[in-house]
């Protein structure tokens, strides 16, 4: 039902986001202290289903809900917290539940898609979301999602988008101050985005945008965003059919080809010169729910 503004701001009205939040609490709960649920144990496997399908569905839940700026924020970071001065029902952070759940069900692809998705709504516009999922060791979770199921394009696509989103939304913040900085000699700036792209960098988020990721058509665009803005050089490069075609060796391409192996000859980029493919980029990966 959350598909429009007007839909989420009744549902918060009518008490939606404490309850959504329980239930993610709920999915997410164990009765002992280990770190991940074992799956192999049969008294267990009932219960087990239905936390999975419980967490699914309200990480779905979540996830459309973080369409509305003002309800994101209070998901990821709490009501209760000080930046927070709309009078909306009062509910903890979800942010811990969310991360705790691709902790413990590594293996359910529509969980990791949700969690990597409403990642991605959190940090989009909002640093400070931004700055909680990094402290929250959400990065980790994100690779490790994309990383253990290579070929669902839709865990690509979202957690290259998550990648794209915290990356940007901190730099952009740090560029509000950097010419001050800069002026004056000082790097502090300049140390604060080196560190940013080191918490990523040191998880192996090259190879996994260039490897995986961009090896699928569904999810190239997301990974190109999130190089570009982690600062890596990377290209858009243009190939057609006559490329693939043009000889008996179906291995010969014309050109370069984009990121991963595999030719997809319906798939045609523009080139890298063209003056609005950054533009161009930025509003197509802006549309995650898409």
């Amino acid at each position: 039902l959350a598909v429009n503004d007007e839909i989420i701001q009744t549902m918060v009205a009518l008490g939606v986001l404490p309850i959504v939040t329980k239930a993610l609490r709920l999915s997410v709960t164990t009765n002992d202290t280990t770190t991940a649920i074992d799956e192999e144990e049969s008294s267990t496997r009932s219960n087990l289903l239905r936390k999975h399908r419980l967490a699914a569905a309200s990480l779905g839940v979540i996830r459309n809900l973080c369409g509305n700026d003002e309800i994101k924020t209070n998901l990821c970071l709490g009501s209760s917290t000080d930046h927070q001065q709309v009078s909306i029902s009062s509910t903890p952070s979800a942010l811990p539940h969310l991360l705790r759940a691709m902790q413990l069900y590594p293996t359910i692809s529509p969980i990791q898609e949700h969690a990597c998705g409403t990642l991605a709504a959190m940090a989009l516009r909002r640093p400070s979301n931004a700055r909680a999922i990094i402290d929250e060791g959400g990065p980790r979770l994100i690779l490790t999602a994309m990383k253990r199921h290579e070929e669902n394009v839709s865990v690509q696509r979202q957690g290259a988008l998550a990648v794209r989103n915290i990356v940007s939304r901190l730099m952009r913040d740090l560029d509000g101050s950097s010419g001050d900085n800069v002026a004056s000699g000082n790097t502090t700036v300049e140390d604060a985005r080196s560190a940013i792209r080191d918490r990523f960098g040191e998880l192996g988020v090259e190879d996994v945008l260039r490897n995986i990721a961009g090896r699928h058509q569904g999810s190239v665009d997301e990974a190109y965003a999130a190089l570009r803005d982690l600062g890596y050089s990377v290209t858009l490069t243009k190939f057609s059919a006559e490329d693939l075609e043009g000889s008996n060796n179906s291995n010969v391409v014309g050109r370069t080809m984009m990121f991963g192996e595999k030719h997809n000859s319906n798939f045609r980029p523009v080139y890298e010169q063209s003056t609005g493919l950054n533009n161009a980029v930025d509003e197509a990966v802006s549309n995650f729910g898409a």
